[in-house]
């Protein structure tokens, strides 16, 4: 299957598509990426139906997948990936203040699950 985006670039310049300002994924890594967030997904509801697991093992586990989920859908279908670095951080930047926000929220509340309260 032909890429339109690659067609375009080589039909205009004669080079690759990294040569004007930064190339994008091909349909195939759209769906391919597509598949793991599809997978991902479903491990991450198969894991609630697991009994037995421990509060600790389960929440941690549910935030790594997420955050892997985070990233592929900020860097593939946002695009970021293919952005410059100034774009990145005025991205995570402000991500890192939310989360930031969050758990000072979360700890002044005393909203955290794993900690035993007294």
């Amino acid at each position: 299957m032909a890429d339109p985006h690659a067609a375009a670039a080589h039909g205009s310049q004669g080079g690759h598509a990294e040569s004007h300002g930064g190339g994008h994924a091909t349909v195939r890594t759209y769906i391919n990426v597509a598949i793991v967030l599809a997978i991902i997904t479903a491990i991450e509801v198969a894991t609630l139906y697991i009994p037995g697991i421990p509060n600790a093992l389960l929440v941690g586990s549910l935030l790594i997948m997420s955050a892997i989920k985070f990233v592929l859908v900020v860097g593939f279908f946002m695009h970021l990936r293919y952005d410059h670095n100034i774009m990145r951080s005025f991205f995570i930047g402000p991500l890192f203040i939310a989360i930031g926000i969050i758990l000072a929220l979360m700890a002044l509340f005393s909203a955290f699950i794993l900690l035993p309260r007294p």
